[in-house]
């Protein structure tokens, strides 16, 4: 219980009073002070009373008009307050709280104000939900006061309703190798992590993509059919997502872009991460370069915050960074090799592979991707299953990202986003776009010949399926991989 000013003032009434009749030796205003006193005492016990009776008789609901809801998105929030007396109470109003990632429009008043004759009354709102995640809506403050304005009491009402808040969907999602979709579900990877080793789980069919180390050679040539033995992790195995968010991956369709479809990739390993409970990490590259980093850990805190960090990416607009290159420290090659070319000599890519073998560390101007994972820290480069999430608007530099990241992971996965399916302006010529497209293709598969390095393409099915329409019969059926 608070007292206010009123009380107070009241309360400088009495004493006034009681200096009075002592100095003007006047029985009759010590009498009034002692009356008035009587009086702020039974106020006081009526409030108390008055309090207790209305927390059993107040009703606070609190509904939204859905459980889940995708970011952006408006719903219907309503505050309802009832007492159920037959006769009057005091007077109250119960405040909702909104949660900080629940945007609601200026103006409309969230208290709803019960008079002392009124059995219930409500308040409907709109809130738009800005960040994925689950939520809950906190208990509303009910605020109760007595007819004299003497005192006021507050006090929290039971939590609303949960709200699930997704990122938005971009509809059908094509994840394959040249043009053939992916059967098995995004997330789901072999177990070859080196945690706790390995150990032998069933036999099943090659399908294009897995590594040739782990083909059964015996069950092959037993079966006349090329057949991979599947290996499940004794342990835990630690997933890193590397996602790219630069300039280029917000070419497309507002709200179907490169990143967009990216998201829904990673998306799907945070989610596949967090059921097995494997270590999960990120680092998110901007054109400036690193924009955040987190190493992987098998933690909820870990995973909500990959979430959060993948769906609130926005497509940098930011200068790319130029720093200057530094020579090699060991190998000598500076000079007798461009690793930044779009295309490789035989010797320059062993070269290359040499001088990155013994240990060099070289940043390589304009390209924020390979510098990027190369100043990560150890936890993030040596993890089991890396996850790269970019486009193919630089060859080179994913090239080299992923010599990188082969180097030190255990598994590298890349997904990438042609940037043909995203072109739309240029669909309406489909001879241009399926060479456009085979280029890419061609790019793609020299690295899923990496081995333990596997390359998919992510991109809206419509678009890929309509550039695959221009090319040889039956091309999306068989695929290039």
């Amino acid at each position: 219980m608070r007292v206010t000013r009123r009380f107070w003032l009241t309360l400088t009434a009495v004493g006034s009073l009681l200096v009075g009749g002592g100095v003007l030796d006047s029985p009759l205003l010590v009498v009034g002070a002692v009356g008035l006193t009587g009086w702020l005492l039974a106020m006081q016990f009526a409030f108390v009373r008055g309090v207790s009776q209305l927390r059993d008789d107040l009703t606070v609901t609190q509904s939204l008009d859905r459980a889940r809801v995708q970011t952006g998105a408006e719903t219907t929030y309503t505050l309802e307050a009832s007492v159920d007396t037959a006769g009057d109470h005091l007077p109250l109003s119960v405040e909702t709280e909104i949660p900080l990632v629940a945007q609601m429009e200026a103006g409309p008043d969230s208290t709803v104000t019960l008079g002392t004759s009124m059995q219930s009354s409500s308040v409907t709102l709109p809130l738009t939900w800005e960040t994925v995640g689950e939520y809950t809506i906190p208990g509303a403050t009910a605020t109760v006061s007595d007819g004299t304005g003497l005192f006021t009491q507050s006090f929290a009402t039971a939590p609303g309703p949960e709200v699930l808040v997704e990122a938005p969907s971009v509809g059908p999602i094509h994840v394959g190798q040249g043009g053939k979709q992916l059967l098995r579900s995004v997330g789901e990877h072999d177990a070859r992590g080196r945690t706790g080793g390995l150990s032998a789980e069933e036999i099943r069919k090659y399908v294009p993509g897995d590594a040739l180390k782990y083909v059964d050679w015996k069950a092959t040539a037993r079966l006349d059919e090329a057949h991979v033995r599947n290996y499940e992790a004794e342990g835990n195995r630690s997933v890193v997502l590397v996602f790219d968010h630069r300039q280029t991956l917000g070419d497309g369709a507002p709200g179907n872009t490169k990143l967009e479809h990216l998201k829904s990739v990673a998306a799907a390993f945070q989610q596949r991460a967090e059921t097995t409970r494997d270590p999960l990490g990120y680092v998110t590259i901007g054109d400036a370069g690193v924009t955040e980093t987190r190493v992987p850990v098998a933690r909820t805190e870990a995973y909500r915050s990959c979430q959060h960090r993948i769906n609130d990416l926005d497509a940098n607009a930011e200068t790319p960074a130029t720093a200057p290159a530094t020579a090699a420290a060991t190998g000598r090659v500076t000079g007798a090799v461009n690793p930044a070319a779009d295309t490789q000599s035989p010797m320059e890519t062993v070269l290359l592979a040499y001088r990155d073998a013994t240990g060099s560390k070289r940043h390589l101007p304009n390209q924020p991707l390979y510098n990027g994972l190369q100043t990560a820290p150890h936890e993030i480069r040596s993890a089991d299953l890396l996850v790269i999430c970019t486009d193919d608007s630089s060859p080179s530099e994913l090239r080299n990202t992923v010599g990188q990241a082969r180097r030190n992971a255990t598994e590298v996965v890349v997904f990438i986003t042609p940037s043909v399916a995203f072109d739309t302006d240029r669909l309406t010529d489909l001879d241009t776009a399926y060479e456009r497209y085979r280029t890419f293709d061609q790019f793609r598969r020299e690295l899923n010949e990496i081995d333990s390095v596997t390359a998919y393409e992510v991109g809206p099915l419509d678009q890929i399926s309509t550039i695959l329409s221009a090319g040889p019969a039956n091309t999306n059926q068989r695929g290039y991989a």
